[in-house]
């Protein structure tokens, strides 16, 4: 069995567990054997699953791209993400629907010292495209990095009281180790799907507080790819752009916009409302989680 997973190539917390977690719990059960594909953690169902003869899926979900070919090759179905999902896939049994980062606490033990009020959790891309480090220096508040390591993370949103999150996975992995969050969304790639599809299936609801983009326009360009985009940029002020243009990133954004937006992110902190899930839901449905996984793979848990 090959487990099948998206890499960052920066790194992303919510998919780098898969290559921390799944080998702790199935061991040498995992290889290089292409022809069965265990479907882990993350937003994996779609078109893009390699070609198999079986496929047995891990907590996976639906959301980006078209559904894959079900009639390719053997499904099974030891976990989804949640119930929307479910529907997606036409999975008509009873199985667990949780995402597979609730098993952390079960082997990543970490002391709750808090230090932070709150911290705040981009999406990976959004690190990638705006000034979020800048931003929580003005607005004074913890910036955790959804491309640092998975024993880092969890250390670092476990010292925060709270943690305002636009990473899907920084709110999950906050809820499994019981730490109350809030959602965010400052650019339009969120996928509100995902999220619902989640948080269904501990009987929850999102609603994201709305901020806006930073940006860190030309930052790290060459000098002639600089031109270019302001030549862009220009022509797309006057009306001149052409849709054939791959698309460019707005100008980096200045001091007195990364100010605005801190300030609205301590605001929605001080004022909107925090959640977590049930706890004794949580425990019910991480308990029926392994139990699944221990039924499907002969493997203990513990």
């Amino acid at each position: 069995m090959k487990l099948f997973y998206f890499e960052a190539p920066e790194g992303n917390v919510g998919d780098d567990l898969n290559k921390w977690l799944w080998p702790r719990i199935l061991g040498d059960k995992l290889d290089d054997n292409e022809e069965h594909l265990i479907i882990g953690i993350g937003t994996l169902l779609n078109h893009k699953i390699p070609p198999a003869k079986k496929y047995t899926v891990l907590t996976s979900g639906v959301g980006y791209g078209d559904m894959p070919n079900l009639s390719q090759g053997e499904w099974d179905y030891v976990g989804l993400r949640g119930p929307l999902s479910k529907q997606s896939m036409s999975v008509t049994e009873d199985i667990s629907l949780l995402d597979g980062a609730y098993l952390l606490p079960h082997f990543l033990e970490c002391p709750r010292v808090i230090k932070h009020k709150f911290g705040y959790v981009p999406h990976v891309d959004s690190v990638i495209n705006g000034l979020w480090e800048e931003t929580a220096k003005i607005g004074e508040f913890k910036l955790i990095d959804p491309r640092w390591p998975v024993e880092k993370f969890i250390n670092e949103l476990l010292s925060c009281e709270n943690v305002v999150t636009e990473a899907m996975h920084g709110a999950i992995m906050a809820d499994a180790y019981g730490v109350p969050w809030q959602p965010t969304k400052a650019y339009d790639y969120i996928n509100d799907f995902k999220w619902n599809d989640w948080a269904g299936s501990l009987n929850m609801e999102i609603a994201f507080n709305i901020i806006e983009p930073t940006w860190k326009g030309d930052q790290g360009e060459s000098i002639k790819r600089i031109l270019i985009n302001n030549v862009k940029r220009t022509l797309k002020f006057a009306g001149l752009a052409s849709a054939n243009w791959t698309p460019v990133k707005p100008r980096q954004s200045n001091a007195a916009h990364l100010k605005m937006v801190a300030d609205k992110i301590n605001f929605n902190a001080s004022n909107m409302p925090f959640q977590v899930s049930d706890k004794e839901l949580r425990k019910e449905k991480t308990a029926q989680l392994i139990k699944s996984i221990e039924d499907k793979f002969a493997v203990s848990i513990g």
